[in-house]
């Protein structure tokens, strides 16, 4: 076989439909973890309500604690594997303003316009003779929701551009397979990271300023952008190795190991723990294996299975973008009309799931007929 030349491309690729769908999946997983949100043991939703049972709501908090292992860590693998082909294309000064555009906009666009409806169940949840007015508090208070996302995906985009300012050019793109040592050695750096991150930013630490829900993750989500630029350059996601699929699951069954083995203890007794205790390491060790298997079983599913195209999916996936930023106060606003209704935990959270996915896309839809709109979104 003829060896391909090192190119550095500057033409935009071809749409890859298996990622497009992919990026439809994970989509739905986020509305379908906002949905769970209000309904479970945690209190992390605005509008919140305490089950009456803890059983019956512990399907939510597990389906909470198995999204939240992968779920945005994939979307910054993703992200970061489309920055490289921008950046070549654009030069790095232009793909800044681009990206400042397309993530800058957005973000400020929810900020103003959507977040005062998201914060204003925990406005009105403040006691009545102690509640400043909603300007005092919606300036003090700074819950981004999940713009949270585009503000992370901004810094590391802005720092991806500095990066190929400095370096000059861009590395050529050239196909190597992706080695199971490859795998292996990202998991453990991974893991160690993470756990290093943890002694100072434990599980549960909510960061005031920035508004970060999930700060403990910056590891993982900054690991996983890298590594798409990686796997640009490598093209991995084009063409896994047809067992790659299979390791995943092997990584997902193994990583149950040391999370039996004590790492349980970083999630039910973490308050107990010092930060540098094993506990926490074996709780980094299997999120990281059970995210990397994940992520690899879920590209070979969708690259063999879901690799075709209709004028459903390509609406599905248009729209998936703005669905990120409208869903939020959709699922609000579901829960309070749902609130009066006595059901189980799991029954609400499939009625919020259906209305809001619905909504969410029907809403992004009609937005996007606008066509200022449809330029950043």
């Amino acid at each position: 076989m003829t060896a391909q030349p090192d190119v550095l491309r500057t033409t935009r690729p071809a749409r890859v439909f298996h990622l497009d769908n992919l990026r439809i999946f994970l989509t739905f997983l986020v509305v379908a973890h906002h949905s769970a949100a209000p309904f479970s043991n945690l209190d992390v939703w605005p509008n919140w309500q305490q089950p009456a049972s803890a059983a019956a709501a512990l399907p939510l908090d597990l389906l909470l604690l198995g999204n939240q292992t992968f779920f945005m860590g994939f979307f910054f693998l993703l992200s970061g594997c489309f920055a490289p082909g921008a950046a070549d294309r654009r030069g790095p000064r232009s793909f800044a303003v681009e990206r400042l555009r397309r993530l800058g906009i957005p973000l400020l666009a929810f900020i103003v316009l959507l977040r005062p409806l998201f914060v204003l169940p925990a406005y009105f949840d403040l006691p009545a003779a102690t509640r400043p007015s909603f300007v005092v508090f919606y300036a003090t208070e700074w819950a981004v929701g999940p713009a949270w996302f585009l503000e992370v995906l901004l810094v590391f985009s802005l720092a991806y551009a500095v990066w190929r300012h400095l370096r000059g050019t861009g590395e050529p793109v050239r196909s190597r397979p992706l080695r199971r040592r490859d795998l292996v050695a990202f998991t453990f750096v991974l893991a160690v990271a993470t756990y290093v991150w943890r002694i100072f930013v434990p599980l549960g630490t909510y960061e005031p300023v920035l508004g970060l829900p999930s700060p403990a993750y910056l590891p993982q989500y900054a690991l996983l952008f890298a590594a798409g630029i990686v796997a640009y350059r490598r093209r991995w996601l084009q063409a896994l190795p047809r067992r790659s699929g299979w390791f995943g699951v092997l990584l997902v069954v193994v990583s149950f190991v040391p999370l039996a083995l004590g790492g349980y203890r970083g999630l039910v007794g973490a308050d107990e723990l010092a930060g540098y205790d094993l506990p926490h390491l074996a709780l980094s060790g299997w999120e990281s294996m059970f995210a990397v298997g994940v992520v690899l079983v879920l590209l070979r599913v969708f690259e063999r299975f879901f690799a075709g195209t209709s004028r459903f999916s390509r609406y599905l996936a248009d729209n998936a973008f703005a669905v990120y930023l409208v869903h939020a106060p959709v699922i609000v606003g579901i829960v309070a009309v749902l609130q009066p209704f006595d059901a189980a935990p799991v029954s609400k959270f499939l009625l919020t799931l259906v209305f809001a996915a619905v909504a969410s896309w029907g809403i992004s839809g009609a937005l996007r007929r606008v066509r200022a709109v449809r330029a950043v979104v």
